[in-house]
């Protein structure tokens, strides 16, 4: 079973981490949306303390988190938001178990699926890492994962992110960036999505520009999208304060 943090009571909230990071991503919203309700957040396969599964895949992780669900007698829908690699989760999570979902939240994600050329990158990128380790690609990718105003102001958040991803392990990293670069594309579910769905973005996210969210939000029916000023891909660490008012204000609206 997936590993998971858990706070709070009420509807479900899960929240799904992005590459290469896990659960204690969520920190800042562990502490502060426990008041609007059961937050849940998980560690995906190969991730934290979470075990690494043969031949893993998004499908695959979509369905760990039901039976974490399950393993913890959730059976009310729930609210799936996950952040990037968590949003090919979340997509994946909706695909399979539309039923079980009250709500979404896609934040800095597409839809879309690889192009050959990012998914060649991908499988480049597996193989690095399982030569070099993470220690190397954390600096590498640092600077992507977080915008120029970020990088360059808050040192204390840089070194807190380089932690979490060198805390895991690299053969769980290298299987996510090969299950991600085979995911399948999920721009065909976007007009079937019928419930209600936050999408946030940060303006200066250089992996996933934010023209991918404003896509998204015009195709969900109904959604509500966010573009936070001075942020970039990991825009619940970087802008914590708008990102939690952009949510708790999405709960209360919807619920």
């Amino acid at each position: 079973m997936l590993a998971y943090e858990s706070s709070g009571q009420g509807i479900p909230l899960v929240l799904i981490h992005a590459f290469p990071l896990f659960s204690s991503m969520w920190k800042p919203q562990m502490k502060n949306l426990g008041q609007n309700g059961m937050v849940i957040a998980l560690d995906l396969p190969g991730f934290g303390r979470s075990p690494l599964e043969a031949n893993s895949s998004i499908a695959k992780m979509a369905q760990e988190v039901g039976r974490l669900l399950y393993s913890l007698n959730v059976k009310e829908p729930a609210v799936i938001a996950g952040l990037s690699m968590g949003g090919y989760v979340t997509f994946e999570f909706f695909r399979q178990f539309p039923e079980r979902v009250k709500a979404l939240g896609l934040f800095s994600t597409r839809a879309g699926a690889d192009t050959p050329e990012a998914r060649e990158k991908r499988l480049k990128t597996a193989e690095q890492i399982r030569r070099d380790g993470l220690e190397s690609f954390a600096k590498t990718i640092l600077p992507n994962l977080v915008g120029k105003t970020t990088f360059e102001s808050n040192p204390e958040l840089i070194r807190e992110i380089t932690n979490i991803i060198t805390l895991n392990n690299r053969e769980g990293v290298s299987a996510a960036l090969i299950a991600m670069a085979e995911r399948r594309d999920s721009t065909n579910l976007l007009s079937s999505i019928k419930c209600p769905t936050l999408i946030i973005a940060g303006d200066e996210d250089t992996l996933i520009p934010f023209s991918e969210s404003e896509t998204m939000h015009t195709q969900i029916a109904g959604s509500q999208f966010h573009l936070l000023p001075r942020a970039g891909h990991l825009v619940n660490l970087e802008k914590p304060a708008a990102f939690q008012k952009v949510f708790e204000e999405f709960l209360i609206q919807n619920f």
